[in-house]
């Protein structure tokens, strides 16, 4: 049982594979090749460091709640791999990003994500429940983590799926 014996079931869960993800994304940037970070893969949009800046602003935006408040580098999809941050660079940053997501998860149980989705975000999303937004973005780092590791493979070097 959670806060005020409201049941973290759901909640837990939702934060575990969040966790996952985020040591996946960790993980693969930490072993992607520097000479290869700021280099188009197919074309100008698939550039490992743009996807990876996506990911970190994505998590910020709709876990933390930051909506473009701490988002260094600017728009992920105008910036010049040049103007993207050098992977130590964005691993302090990703960290940041993290640190700022953990906190906002932390206050997660079942009661929030049962609750009925808030009317600022129906118009992109369709669903009844608190728990699509998180649905949602679980699909969208998922996808985005599918193209880094198709870049790492493209670079001689193996994915990585952390399961747990």
């Amino acid at each position: 049982m959670g806060k005020n014996n409201i049941s973290e079931i759901l909640a837990n869960d939702v934060r575990t594979q969040y966790q996952t993800l985020f040591k996946t994304i960790k993980g693969i940037v930490e072993v992607f090749p520097e000479s290869r970070w700021r280099e188009p893969h197919g074309d100008e949009y698939y550039i490992p460091c743009r996807i990876a800046y996506h990911l970190a602003v994505d998590i910020d935006d709709m876990i933390a709640g930051s909506f473009g408040d701490n988002d260094p580098y600017g728009n992920w999809v105008e910036a010049k791999a040049e103007e993207f941050p050098g992977k130590s660079e964005f691993l302090a940053y990703f960290d940041s990003v993290l640190d700022r997501a953990e906190k906002a998860l932390a206050s997660l149980d079942d009661e929030s994500l049962t609750s009925p989705l808030e009317s600022r975000w129906a118009w992109y999303w369709t669903g009844a429940s608190q728990m699509i937004l998180h649905l949602y973005i679980m699909r969208e780092l998922s996808h985005h983590i599918g193209e880094l590791n198709k870049m790492l493979i493209e670079n001689g070097v193996s994915d990585v799926w952390i399961a747990r």
